[in-house]
């Protein structure tokens, strides 16, 4: 009998990987193979069996997110475990992230294009496809079927109902030392309405892989990202509003989202960010940069209404250069960063900064004369599972821009809660209505809140 996997063909020319083997439901599974991971993509339609064969010998392995509860079975080089559906896991074998090998489960997809659709540029299955830059105009579709290559990248501007969809990979590999002035963004919408991004793996961006910049109405779900160098960030919502990112895998060696008001390139059109939804995620920030990030670039008037919800942050590695952290707003400018929501979110390996909030100068980034505010930011069951007990910093400018009105309720490190700065080994400098409410104990017991007094 047919089981519930859909494994795509093999995309002939493509670059396997030497360190692992995959099977789901006993077919073979093409791996892909990248300098920081092995990565292999199908679709489930209900349970499956997974069979991993690794080229080295294997004592324990870690399946994250931890939150999903993935037990394995390994035997000498093998590892064996059960799908109940769709999902996005990393296999860490030995505690070794230099080896991982991520997994891409999705559910098919239930509106793939009609045959011919004069709108739809379709790049088939079982191949390698070079078409270079392309561009979308009004109503346009890049769609990349599952076990398809296509090595290019995607822009649109001024364009509306814009689309890139597909289980298949867009590869920048073509602009391989694209570093930070040189080569494209992988998929770049400027001034753009009514966007979607659906499902393809993005991998080896020249510079960031999918900014937005000045649009309104995106919506990128399911989308798998996977880079390993400096200034390729994960999604960057740049002077945007009314965005929706969710159920994505990212993984970066830079920030994995964030959210700014200009870019280094399109510094003239400095505009506010409101409404912006980011839910049910896996991130994964290699060193620099932050895991959830609201900066640096904040040269607008208002930074708003900005929701991070039901996330797994399996790394936030240290960074070592007073920046890296799980969750980050950084604001050099004038900009006021306001009701930020960081809800119901598991971390479980943070090696430098649990939160770094900051208002402050910095020659690298501020371009205006005058410092912004940050308020009414709140932090409700955020949950360290896992990994080291990381520090974390609240820090203000000065008398007249501090840092106002943070709310951390339910924070638990190590499955205990806290109640304060100091059992959260926080530092506090000039801030005003910092606050703690109840948390619960192991034993159902509801600690007192604890309001922190001001700092200067």
């Amino acid at each position: 009998m047919p089981g519930n996997a859909v494994v795509y063909p093999a995309p002939e020319g493509a670059e396997p990987s030497d360190l692992y083997a995959l099977r789901v439901d006993g077919r073979e599974v093409f791996v892909h193979a990248c300098p920081c991971a092995g990565y292999a993509s199908f679709a489930l339609t209900g349970p499956a069996e997974v069979e991993i064969e690794a080229q080295f010998p294997i004592r324990e392995v870690k399946i994250r997110p931890l939150n999903r509860r993935v037990e394995a079975a390994v035997q000498g080089n093998r590892v064996r475990f059960g799908l109940d559906g769709p999902a996005h896991l990393s296999l860490e074998p030995d505690g070794d992230l230099s080896r991982p090998l991520f997994i891409f489960a999705d559910a098919p997809d239930p509106d793939p294009p009609s045959p011919g659709d004069p709108n739809v540029r379709c790049f088939e299955a079982g191949r390698v496809h070079r078409p270079g830059l392309m561009t979308l105009r009004d109503g346009e579709t890049v769609y990349i079927e599952g076990g398809a290559v296509v090595q290019g990248a995607v822009l649109a501007e001024g364009a509306s109902d814009v689309a890139v969809r597909g289980r298949g990979i867009l590869d920048g590999s073509l602009w391989p030392d694209g570093g930070k002035d040189r080569g494209p963004w992988l998929i770049q919408f400027i001034d753009c309405r009514d966007i979607r991004v659906e499902g393809i793996t993005a991998v080896e961006s020249p510079r960031w892989t999918l900014p937005l910049v000045g649009c309104s109405g995106a919506r990128v779900s399911g989308v798998k990202i996977i880079s390993w160098l400096v200034v390729r960030d994960g999604i960057d919502i740049v002077g945007s509003r009314d965005v929706v990112v969710e159920d994505c895998f990212i993984r970066t060696a830079d920030d994995c989202v964030a959210l700014k008001a200009t870019t280094h390139i399109h510094e003239s059109g400095t505009r506010d960010i409101e409404n912006v939804r980011v839910r049910r995620c896996v991130l994964w920030n290699a060193k620099p940069g932050n895991a959830l990030e609201i900066g640096y670039e904040t040269r607008c008037d208002a930074m708003r209404d900005i929701v991070f919800q039901d996330c797994d942050v399996i790394h936030a590695e240290f960074e070592g250069y007073q920046s890296g952290a799980v969750f980050s707003i950084h604001n050099c400018d004038r900009a006021t960063v306001s009701d930020v929501l960081y809800e119901d979110i598991r971390v479980e390996d943070a090696r430098e900064k649990l939160i770094d909030v900051k208002i402050f100068y910095t020659p690298r980034c501020s371009r205006d004369d005058r410092r912004g505010h940050v308020r009414n930011i709140r932090f409700k069951d955020i949950r360290v599972v896992d990994g080291p007990f990381p520090v974390s910093i609240i820090q203000g400018c000065d008398p007249d821009h501090m840092i106002e009105e943070v709310t951390v309720e339910g924070l638990t490190i190590h499955g205990r809660p806290i109640a304060d700065a100091s059992a959260a080994r926080m530092v506090v400098e000039l801030t005003r209505g910092l606050r703690f409410t109840p948390g619960v104990t192991s034993d159902g017991r509801i600690l007192p809140a604890r309001p922190e007094r001001p700092v200067a």
